[in-house]
């Protein structure tokens, strides 16, 4: 048989094919998986990264979802109090999450529960705000002597002349409701970062404390992220503050190990010991995605080579 026979031309076609196909749909999988679960924000919190994904609502802008109610709004409630998360809320929990609405991204936070709560004081010092963006939701904001909330927010310029914003936000809540924010516009690219305080670090906790109503205490924060309707909760640490941002986690990189043995050799003339280097390659288990796809792939292609080969 000729190096030019049909049956060798055909052969090398067979193979070609099978293994373009192959690697073609392998990083068409790839790329797939990866855009697919990589969300693309994040939050850091003591050199920890957590990838959060934005709640949505099949196109609810934010002031909806939220539901804010008060005895002016209608519906109306004597709660001053978000009705439209009350599904995420939790007894003693401070929530925080990204929104995704019509209107543009938003970054919500939401204290207590409504009917499950004893009260309680918060206070968020937030930095980095995108001043394109504004409080489209001040819970509490109205205007009575029993609204003790203060929202203190203002716009400066940094030393490159960027313009952001910053806001001193303070919370109390009596028994049975619950308190919050939403900011919405904070667009595509933005470092936001909370200092939390919570109970008696909290710049109103003396007044919840003259007050028996404001008895309650936070034992909880937690970020949320995925599925509106029964998102992902991730534990926080109530005394570190957080930085919420456009760019996602940074992916793990795969080491090496290096191991050294030592054996010993008895002769005649003493002991002699040698050492040797080994590189221990990185386990399956830790192999990185495409490592993996490609080990698949290489095993299909061979077993698929072989039997269409096999035919000629």
């Amino acid at each position: 048989m000729t190096e030019n026979s049909p049956t060798i031309n055909r052969r090398r076609f067979v193979q070609a094919t099978v293994a373009s196909t192959a690697i073609l749909g392998g990083i068409s999988s790839a790329d797939a998986q990866q855009s697919g679960n990589t969300p693309q924000y994040s939050l850091e919190q003591d050199g920890k990264c957590i990838p959060i994904t934005p709640l949505s609502m099949q196109g609810l802008p934010i002031k909806e979802f939220y539901d804010y109610r008060t005895p002016d709004t209608d519906p109306s409630s004597y709660k001053y109090a978000s009705f439209g998360t009350q599904n995420l809320q939790r007894e003693d929990t401070s929530i925080l999450f990204l929104y995704k609405g019509p209107q543009g991204l938003s970054l919500v936070a939401i204290h207590d529960k409504i009917d499950a709560g004893k009260g309680g004081a918060v206070t968020f010092r937030i930095t980095n705000l995108p001043v394109n963006g504004k409080f489209v939701v001040e819970d509490d904001s109205y205007d009575a002597q029993t609204n003790l909330d203060t929202f203190d927010y203002s716009k400066h310029r940094d030393w490159n002349g960027k313009e952001t914003a910053s806001a001193n936000v303070s919370w109390t809540w009596q028994e049975g409701r619950a308190d919050g924010m939403a900011y919405r516009g904070i667009g595509n690219d933005f470092n936001i970062t909370i200092n939390p305080q919570f109970n008696e670090k909290a710049v109103l906790a003396g007044e919840s404390e003259q007050n028996g109503v404001y008895q309650g205490k936070i034992k909880k924060w937690e970020v949320l992220s995925g599925d509106v309707n029964n998102p992902t909760r991730t534990k926080l640490n109530m005394n570190k503050p957080v930085t919420i941002s456009s760019q996602s986690c940074k992916a793990e990189t795969t080491t090496q190990t290096t191991t050294q043995k030592t054996t010993e050799n008895t002769t005649t003339g003493g002991s002699t010991t040698s050492s040797t280097t080994t590189t221990t390659p990185p386990s399956s288990g830790s192999k990185g995605f495409f490592g993996k796809l490609w080990s698949g792939f290489a095993s299909l292609i061979e077993s698929v080579v072989s039997f269409f080969t096999s035919l000629f």
